[in-house]
């Protein structure tokens, strides 16, 4: 897979939707999807010190199933976020905030799953 076609870009909007959802994410920010990393650093990046809200995930080369997984990670940061958690940076690796965002990420999935399994597809 080399980018996402217009059915898995319409299974990724609905699986963000989900997401939103089950969080209670009251303002939902913008979803980037990139053909390509470009300046991120991983596969996925949410910067809450901005003003305006970008989730940005790259799909290149990847798994719809991974792209969602990304996505559901950096809505869960946004969310804590709205909830006044992230005052500072967190590590990359480990501790509450990433561990959560993590652990909630596979939730969504498989979750979501239940729902749709063909996300598993490829």
């Amino acid at each position: 897979m080399s980018f996402l076609n217009d059915e898995k870009k319409e299974k990724l909007k609905e699986f963000a939707k989900y997401v939103v959802k089950q969080l209670g994410i009251k303002n939902a920010p913008t979803i980037a999807v990139q053909n390509g990393r470009g300046e991120l650093k991983t596969t996925a990046n949410y910067d809450y010190t901005k003003e305006n809200k970008i989730v940005k995930v790259n799909a290149h080369k990847r798994a719809l199933v991974d792209v969602m997984r990304s996505l559901a990670h950096e809505l869960v940061h946004h969310k804590q976020f709205e909830d006044g958690r992230l005052k500072v940076k967190p590590p990359d690796i480990g501790g509450e905030i990433e561990d959560e965002a993590n652990a909630k990420a596979g939730q969504y999935i498989k979750m979501y799953a239940k729902i749709d399994n063909t996300i598993y597809d490829e």
